[in-house]
C-alpha cells in the first residue's frame, strides 16, 4: 500500500468525528488484495498488513481531530454478574473486573472505572448510610440513562440535614462524578448562598439569579441553606423574585443543570418550597443526611487530627465525646474547631520543651481546648477568626 493511497482514504473522513474499525481494516484488505480474519472465525478482524507510517496516521488524526473507533458489533460480549445492593457491592466489582476496550459488557464499566476513585471517597466518608444508598440508586439510574427521553427526569436533588454533617462534600463528589461519565457536560460547580443571588434592588434580582444560573449550565450550582432565600411569611418580594427564576430555570434547563439544595427539611419545606408550588415537583431526589453519633464524631475527629499529621493519645476515647456529644451542634464543623484550639493549648504546654515536639494531642489537650471552644460557640465565625489571629499560641 502506497502512502499517497492511505492519505486518500484518510482525507474521505475529514470532517468527520469518527471512522469505525471495520471501514479502515476492510479499506486495508481492499488495497492489499489480502484477506482478514483470524484462524478461529472471530468476528474481531485482524490485518496483515498495517499502514506504512504509523506516524503519518497519529499526525494526520491529530490535524484532524478523527477518532478511530472499534465497532460495537465487533466486539465479543462479557456479562459481568451483578449483584449491587451497597457501595460496598459496587465497589468491589469494579475492583474485581478491570476495564478491557475489546468487549462489550452488560454493564457500562468504563464509567464505573473512571469514577471508582469518587465512589471509594464517598463510600469512606463516616456514617451517611441513608445518603449512599440513595445517591447509588441515583447512580445507577442515570448511568443506563434511565432518566432520558421525551420527557426526561429532573436531576434536581434536596439534601436535607444539620450543618457539620458533609452536605457540601457529597455535593461535591455527586458533581464530579456526573460530569466524568458526561451526565452533566461540563466539570462546574459553585457553591452560592443568599447574597450571591439577591440584589439589593427589584428588578435586579432576577438578572443577578440568572446570571448566576447561566454560569452553571452543563454542571451544578449548590445552594446551601436555601431556606435563606425565602421568609416564613412569604412577604419578601426580592426572595419571591430570585426563587420564581430559580424555578423557571430548573424545567427551562432539566438536561442540562443539576441545582442540589441543602439544608433542615423543615425550614426548606416552610421558606423555600412554600414561596412556589411548582418547586417541590422538579426536586424529585431528596437525600437525608443522619446525625453524627458520639462514635462517628470521634472517628471525624481522629481522621482530621491524623490527615494533618498529627496524633492523639490512646487515652482519648470515644466516651470524652459521649460526655461532650450535646456541646457539638455543628458536629463534623466542630470537630475541625476543636482540633484548632487543642492545637493552641498544645503549643502553650510544649513551649520550651527543645526537641520534644511530637505532635501528640493529649486529655489535657483536648480538655483545655475544648473549654476554649465552649467559650467561643456563641460567637460567629469572624469573632472565631479575631480570636486564632490574635492568638500567641498559633
Amino acid at each position: 500500500m502506497e502512502n499517497s493511497d492511505f492519505i486518500s482514504f484518510l482525507d474521505n473522513y475529514k470532517g468527520k468525528k469518527q471512522f469505525l474499525q471495520k471501514e479502515y481494516l476492510e479499506f486495508i484488505k481492499i488495497v492489499n488484495h489480502d484477506y482478514l480474519s483470524n484462524s478461529f472465525g472471530s468476528p474481531n478482524f485482524c490485518a496483515h498488513y498495517v499502514p506504512p507510517d504509523e506516524d503519518m496516521y497519529k499526525k494526520w488524526q491529530e490535524t484532524h481531530n478523527v477518532e478511530l473507533k472499534i465497532d460495537e458489533t465487533q466486539k465479543e460480549k462479557k456479562i459481568i454478574s451483578v449483584n449491587i445492593s451497597s457501595f460496598d457491592d459496587l465497589i468491589k466489582m469494579i475492583q474485581d473486573n478491570e476495564y478491557d476496550e475489546q468487549y462489550n459488557y452488560n454493564i457500562d464499566l468504563k464509567s464505573l472505572h473512571i469514577i471508582k476513585d469518587d465512589l471509594v471517597k464517598l463510600n469512606n466518608m463516616i456514617g451517611m448510610k441513608r445518603v449512599k444508598e440513595s445517591v447509588l440508586d441515583q447512580l445507577l439510574y442515570f448511568l443506563q440513562g434511565l432518566h432520558k427521553g421525551s420527557r426526561g427526569d429532573y436531576k434536581h436533588t434536596v439534601i436535607y440535614g444539620p450543618p457539620g454533617t458533609g452536605k457540601t462534600e457529597v455535593a461535591k463528589i455527586i458533581g464530579t462524578m456526573y460530569s466524568k461519565v458526561g451526565i452533566l457536560k461540563n466539570n462546574v460547580f459553585k457553591k452560592v448562598t443568599r447574597t450571591d443571588l439577591i440584589a439589593g434592588y427589584l428588578g435586579q434580582t432576577a438578572i443577578k439569579t440568572k446570571k448566576v444560573l447561566d454560569s452553571c449550565i452543563g454542571g451544578v450550582l449548590f445552594i446551601d441553606e436555601v431556606y435563606a432565600l425565602g421568609s416564613k411569611s412569604g412577604n419578601d418580594d426580592y426572595s419571591r423574585e430570585c426563587i420564581d427564576t430559580i424555578c423557571e430555570a430548573l424545567s427551562d434547563y432539566k438536561d442540562d443543570l443539576m441545582v442540589i439544595i441543602a439544608g433542615y427539611k423543615e425550614e426548606i419545606d416552610e421558606r423555600f418550597f412554600q414561596v412556589n408550588g411548582g418547586l417541590e415537583s422538579r426536586f424529585i431526589w431528596k437525600f437525608n443526611m443522619d446525625k453524627y453519633s458520639a462514635d462517628e464524631l470521634f472517628e471525624i475527629f481522629k481522621n482530621i487530627v491524623v490527615n494533618c499529621d498529627w496524633n492523639i493519645d490512646e487515652t482519648i476515647t470515644t466516651e470524652w465525646f459521649k460526655t461532650k456529644y450535646e456541646k457539638f451542634i455543628s458536629l463534623g464543623r466542630d470537630m475541625e474547631l476543636l482540633f484548632t484550639f487543642s492545637k493552641i493549648c498544645y503549643s502553650r504546654r510544649m513551649y520550651g520543651n527543645e526537641g520534644v515536639v511530637n505532635k501528640i494531642l493529649t486529655i489535657q489537650d483536648i480538655e483545655k481546648g475544648f473549654n476554649i471552644f465552649n467559650d467561643n460557640k456563641n460567637k460567629d465565625n469572624n469573632e472565631i477568626s479575631k480570636y486564632l489571629l490574635n492568638s500567641i499560641y498559633m
